[in-house]
């Protein structure tokens, strides 16, 4: 710990420099109050004493200046001084100081009253340092908390607008139904548009934030549809240069072979370009599935639900 002595008096400034560097601590000395003042706005000392009967600026108006400064006014300061009438002392703790020496001190009360607003300091910056990451790590999580929001809201606003293009393609084979040539041809079309929305839908890419992807997969799972997953996750990641991507299962019923052997093969296709597969949603029976079918699975990484699996993204990615 650094702390800065400032006095008019050499003979007490070289005898309280003494005291204080046999306690292991950095001493520094002033003996005028303009180079103080600019010495402390460099250095920062962790406690200053101060002798209140200085030349020029004394130590009352110094200690004023240091605490009307954002860059000093958190350093503490102990007054030194033979002025013990209480209207002195009262002014002192006015101006912003933390303790008060009568001089001639003792000097084992001295270095209690040093050590105890040491310890005080050194609590306050670690208390507020763990303050500073709190709050950092409390605004990460809100923006990534208001990421997945906006990603769930436009997941379901894309199930509505298929709801609705369903239901108006049905609307419109009812219509061309009397003609049997033009409904078959119609029918085709409608299949074509339906089979491409559903591939599209099937395999959504959601970013959440920068780097990692979401891919929610819902309903049955074929041998088709998992090589959709496959070829949808590894062109995603590609094209967007993911990080991390996380293949979202909650809403598969069913996990057999074909599913699991598509999550692992996806990871390890994903793994090839520098993105980590998250798999999430992985139910008792999911898990029990997985260990039952003998697949490695040293290389997934799996979380319970899609909230942990985003929040373990974001604290890889920021231990990168």
């Amino acid at each position: 710990m650094f702390v800065l002595l400032i006095d008019d008096d050499p003979l007490h400034l070289e005898t309280l420099s003494g005291v204080l560097a046999a306690e292991a601590l950095d001493v520094a000395i002033m003996n005028d109050s303009e180079e103080a003042l600019a010495f402390v706005g460099q250095e920062k000392p962790d406690l200053i004493l101060l002798d209140v009967t200085m030349p020029g600026i004394d130590g009352f108006e110094l200690c004023a200046r240091l605490k009307a400064n954002p860059e000093t006014e958190d350093i503490p300061v102990i007054f030194m001084t033979s002025l013990t009438e209480t209207h002195h002392r009262v002014h002192g703790f006015r101006v912003g100081a933390v303790d008060y020496v009568a001089k001639p001190f003792e000097h084992t009360e001295l270095l209690a009253r040093v050590r105890t607003h040491l310890s005080l300091r050194s609590t306050a910056r670690a208390l507020a340092e763990k303050n500073t990451a709190l709050a950092r790590e409390i605004q990460e999580r809100a923006s990534a908390e208001q990421a997945l929001s906006r990603a769930l809201r436009e997941l379901e606003q894309a199930t509505e607008e298929l709801r609705h293009a369903n239901a108006r393609l049905s609307e419109e084979l009812h219509e061309r139904g009397r003609a049997d040539a033009a409904r078959a041809a119609l029918q085709e079309q409608i299949i074509t548009v339906q089979r491409e929305r559903l591939a599209e839908l099937s395999t959504p890419l959601i970013p959440i934030t920068g780097g990692i992807l979401v891919m929610p997969l819902i309903g049955a799972i074929d041998v088709e549809r998992a090589s959709q997953v496959i070829e949808a996750a590894l062109s995603g990641a590609s094209e967007r240069r993911a990080r991390f991507l996380i293949l979202d299962i909650t809403g598969v019923k069913v996990v057999d072979a074909t599913v699991a052997g598509a999550l692992v093969q996806a990871a390890r296709g994903l793994e090839l370009l520098g993105t980590r597969a998250i798999i999430t949603g992985v139910r008792p029976e999911v898990a029990q599935t997985l260990v039952r079918l003998d697949l490695r699975l040293d290389e997934l990484v799996t979380k319970a639900t899609l909230q942990a699996g985003v929040e373990y993204a974001l604290r890889a990615r920021r231990g990168n």
